[in-house]
């Protein structure tokens, strides 16, 4: 065993020959399956998302869904693109990593569950999402362009795009441009649901060149701007949103005689922020606010990956810098009176660094085990003198900044017999508190009315894992079903404070992050897939997930019992899919934080498709209906019990060429 650890598993980008059992979902790509085989072409990144069992959305409007994976959202999973550290600027969470990127930018969405994740995740608990971007590669596909169109008669949503790549043994480049702009939808039943329309432009480019034998560079750019964005569960809406994302990477392959590829990348990104009330009705406004927020991270990474008999194992390095800025002005309905300023995130700096390592060992054909370990050094604080002198009214004793030591281990044990396959596996790891929970000031969350207060004293939140699965596949039937068990330590969270006032108009109180002594998070899921002939696909899922705090209290934002069913038939030129997607009733919800009862729903979808081809073009139509019965609900996630749109039409036209 002492062979186990000589050095670490590829950067899970490069894993198509691994066994890593990262979950990947597949969005737009040159090579196999490719967005025009989706029942809807024109669905955003989080639809996508949705379509996984192991995440769950958190939705504020119709625009920029929160992910949550094993029932823990932003502060405890880690989000990249292409292994890219990139943090959100919005002090209310209204611009996950997810929301800069559209769909023809991917290639694959890949999940990791746990601490068995991303070698460049860092302060992970519940698992890690890499957005892995569509690149030609170095192929002699030559050129090939796309273009795409979708019409919904919900909102009047519209989607316009076109991508052009060109590859070569030695070259390829593909660059695109995509608009996405719809009105306030409307809820089951007819009523419109005010402040949800949507603006969105994304333009993005890829390039790589070999260098010469075995070597090739690569470079990617992003950038998207959203603006007029309603978030009808809030109290503010989003007058833009801004990413830029850059990356240049350098490869070898076959650098040494125990490594195939060493791969190292430097990027930088730019987050801006804007949220506003200015479109809101006066009467509804009890003082105007302006909240602007800023993220910045620059980082780079370096992989080698490597093979030797039975191993297969990867050394990963990693570092990144981030800067997070965040203000609220607040302007008195009286003219005379002065303007009130607060510093929400007092210019937060970030300074990490990390090791990752992983070899997975085939002991015989039926047997693997696999160890991973990464730790990092964590140096943060407040830079502004302002944010700093701020938070020392609260924390007389904080230092200016805290340097801190996060990491993980993790083990995994895998049997196959025939058509079985079993999965067992154990980790330990820890995250350092997020700059809200350390650093925030006064952050009103609508959900339980509530400013909360940041504490720069918390003590590191840490959780064992544990997870069991077993598979059942043969030609025509596929099953499998999973229990993942999370038991906190020092579990963060807001809690009341008597003692403190709060600032925002409206609120019920101030709440400061503490630790809890212990917290617990159990998460099931069951699949199923059943090929009833060569063209009929009859697949199912059900998940359940329960939360408990170290009194036994829900925690919020653990799903029910949530299930669906699709019957999917394809032949030739033809495609047709029919399914229904439902949840329980939420009993097991948190008054405390801001839940009330959510009732059970049904809801049955409908989409057909034809492929033909004319003028020298194959063009993809694919038209259908989402909600067909114009069902009135609201899920467990649907922040303040927005209700989810009613019926849905949709048209959507691809040509390629």
């Amino acid at each position: 065993m002492a062979l186990l650890f000589p050095v670490a598993l590829p950067a899970w980008a490069q894993l198509q020959d691994t066994t890593l059992q990262l979950q990947e979902i597949v969005v737009s790509a040159r090579a196999g399956a490719n967005r025009n085989r989706q029942a809807k072409p024109s669905a955003s990144v989080e639809e996508y998302l949705q379509k996984s069992e192991k995440i769950g959305m958190i939705k504020r409007g119709a625009y920029a869904w929160e992910p949550s994976i094993n029932s823990m959202t932003t502060e405890r999973l880690s989000v990249t693109i292409e292994g890219m550290k990139i943090f959100h600027a919005c002090t209310d969470r209204m611009d996950p990593v997810t929301s800069y990127v559209e769909t023809s930018n991917l290639s694959k969405l890949a999940i990791g569950s746990g601490f068995e994740a991303n070698p460049n995740a860092t302060n992970s608990i519940g698992g890690s999402l890499d957005l892995q971007l569509n690149k030609a590669g170095f192929c002699a596909d030559g050129l090939d362009v796309n273009a795409h169109s979708g019409f919904e008669s919900n909102g009047g949503r519209q989607l316009y795009s076109a991508d052009v790549s060109y590859a070569t043994p030695q070259l390829y480049l593909n660059s695109g441009v995509s608009h996405r702009h719809s009105g306030s939808y409307r809820a089951g039943g007819g009523g419109e649901v005010p402040f949800s329309q949507l603006t969105k432009n994304n333009a993005f480019a890829s390039f790589g060149y070999v260098l010469a034998d075995r070597k090739a560079l690569e470079a990617t750019l992003i950038y998207d701007r959203a603006s007029n964005v309603g978030y009808p569960a809030l109290a503010m809406d989003v007058a833009a949103a801004e990413g830029l994302i850059a990356s240049l990477s350098y490869t070898v392959e076959n650098p040494l005689p125990l490594f195939y590829k060493w791969e190292s990348k430097a990027y930088f990104n730019r987050i801006v922020h804007a949220m506003d009330d200015a479109k809101r009705p006066p009467e509804t406004v009890a003082m105007h606010m302006d909240m602007p927020g800023k993220s910045r991270t620059g980082g780079a990474y370096s992989t080698l990956s490597g093979r030797s008999a039975r191993h297969r194992y990867s050394l990963n390095v990693d570092a990144y810098y981030n800067q997070s800025y965040a203000e609220m002005t607040m302007y008195p309905s009286n003219p005379n009176e002065i303007p009130m300023f607060m510093l929400t995130w007092g210019d937060v700096r970030t300074l990490n660094g990390g090791l990752f390592a992983v070899d997975e060992y085939q002991i015989s054909g039926s047997h693997t085990v696999r160890l991973s370990a990464k730790g990092s050094l964590q140096r943060d604080g407040a830079q502004s003198d302002f944010g700093w002198n701020t938070l020392k009214i609260y924390y007389p004793d904080m230092k200016r900044y805290a340097n801190r030591f996060v990491g993980n281990v993790a083990g995994r044990y895998r049997f196959r017999w025939s058509a079985w396959e079993s999965n067992l596996s154990a980790g330990y790891g820890s995250r350092a508190p997020s700059v809200s929970e350390a650093y925030g000031f006064y952050l009103f969350n609508t959900f339980d009315a509530y400013d909360y207060l940041g504490n720069p004293q918390l003590e590191q939140e840490a959780a064992w894992e544990t997870a069991l699965s077993l598979g059942w596949k043969r030609r025509t039937v596929e099953a499998n079903a999973e229990a993942s068990c999370f038991y906190f330590s020092r579990y963060i969270v807001g809690k009341p404070s008597a003692e403190l006032s709060h600032m925002t108009p409206g609120a019920s109180g101030v709440k400061v992050y503490r630790n809890l002594p212990h917290a617990t998070i159990l998460n099931l899921s069951l699949l199923l897939k059943c090929w009833l002939s060569d063209s009929f696909l009859w697949s199912g899922k059900a998940t359940f997930a329960r939360g408990r705090d170290d009194r036994k209290n829900p925690l919020p934002l653990i799903a029910p019992l949530c299930y669906d069913a699709t019957l999917t038939f394809r032949r030739e030129k033809f495609f047709a899919e029919g399914g229904i997607v439902g949840a329980a009733r939420q009993v097991n919800f948190s008054p405390e934080y801001g839940e009330d009862e959510t009732p059970g729903y049904l809801v049955a979808n409908l989409a057909l498709g034809y492929s033909f081809k004319a003028l020298g073009l194959i063009f993809d139509l694919k038209a259908g209906a989402e909600n067909l019965f114009d069902a009135y609900y609201s899920t467990y996630a649907d922040w303040n019990n927005i209700p989810q749109r009613g019926r849905n039409v949709f048209l959507n036209l691809g040509a390629r060429f």
